[in-house]
């Protein structure tokens, strides 16, 4: 199974958005759609992990639909800071799974069970804010869920990451309620892996006995710069991980769209894997 996560897209309409000077984020996402449509094995499914809008209203979700639209992998949106509960669940009602009436009243977190992998999403963005929180109720919610079905490996998926980073202004104005996510994740050893966006880069940290992976974004990325004072976006390429499950492990890839040279080693391929099927060995000279 191979899942493709994308997240952070900051999609707008305009060019009044903070970060427009820096990067052209319609044109950023289209060039990461491009980029796994292309892919060889394609991906099972494509999580979008949050901020799929700049401000959430209806006119940026049309554009991030008519930007994604060309995906052939199914296309799982999930809310961010960033986004509007309420616009967000018309924008995507086709695409978010089961029955409209079946996702919790307070946040919009649901259960894809059709794959290999069970694929958990919880919701930990809140109303009016951008800092997240994972309160009781969304604790009930996701260790219920977890509980239903102990012997199914699992993947959790959210927007905001459940550590701190070191990136000052993005931890105090994270997640409340880190330590009771980690809790429930320890008291379900089936989770495999936890993935989020939130922190425009890639990033990796383990809690419990679980990896959590946090993806770059597709637009911007944050400067990795540690000092408490400061902060800043640059351009590096627009990102996104491939999350590649074997029957026993998640494998984690990152990648960068960017325009740049490739020197094709196809040839050197077959010698290795003709080696290989032989028993031959790989000495030097």
């Amino acid at each position: 199974m191979l899942v493709a996560q994308i997240t952070d897209c900051h999609i707008r309409c305009d060019d009044e958005g903070a970060f427009s000077s820096l990067v052209d984020t319609s044109a950023t996402l289209a060039a990461v759609v491009e980029h796994l449509n292309g892919l060889d094995p394609p991906p099972d499914v494509v999580l979008a992990t949050g901020d799929l809008t700049d401000d959430g209203t209806p006119e940026q979700y049309a554009s991030f639909r008519e930007i994604v639209e060309p995906l052939t992998a199914p296309l799982l949106p999930f809310p961010g800071n960033h986004d509007h509960g309420p616009d967000f669940r018309k924008a995507f009602a086709d695409l978010l799974p089961g029955d409209p009436g079946d996702l919790p009243e307070r946040h919009c977190s649901y259960v894809v069970d059709d794959h290999p992998v069970r694929l958990v999403g919880i919701d930990t963005s809140k109303p009016d804010h951008h800092d997240g929180c994972f309160d009781d109720e969304r604790a009930d919610w996701l260790d219920g869920t977890l509980a239903a079905a102990p012997d199914r490996h699992t993947l959790v998926f959210t927007h905001f990451p459940p550590f701190r980073v070191g990136l000052g202004y993005m931890d105090v104005a994270g997640l409340t309620g880190a330590d009771r996510f980690e809790d429930v994740i320890a008291a379900h050893p089936q989770v495999v892996l936890v993935v989020a966006g939130h922190l425009h880069r890639s990033i990796h940290a383990v809690i419990a006995s679980t990896l959590v992976s946090v993806c770059p974004s597709t637009g911007f990325q944050l400067d990795l710069d540690l000092n408490p004072a400061r902060g800043g976006t640059v351009d590096e390429p627009p990102g996104f991980q491939l999350h590649r499950w074997d029957g026993g492990r998640f494998v984690t890839h990152t990648g960068m769209v960017r325009e740049g040279r490739r020197l094709d080693i196809t040839g050197f391929v077959e010698y290795v894997l003709g080696r290989a099927e032989r028993g031959d060995g790989f000495p030097k000279g």
